[in-house]
């Protein structure tokens, strides 16, 4: 899976159903840094929604 941080958030590539940040070029990555906020849309499961999306 690749990554991509935007305002020192990390997002996954490509963005998960639910986020609303835009891909603009920036640097993707396979590694998630310790140093940058997890994208609470993208790196988490939220209740009700399927897994597989």
């Amino acid at each position: 899976m690749l990554y991509f941080i935007k305002q020192n958030i990390i997002h996954t590539y490509p963005v998960k159903n639910g986020c609303a940040e835009v891909y603009e070029q920036e640097q993707l990555r396979d590694t998630i840094p310790r140093d940058v906020q997890q994208c609470p849309y993208c790196m988490k499961l939220w209740p009700g929604r399927n897994p597989e999306d």
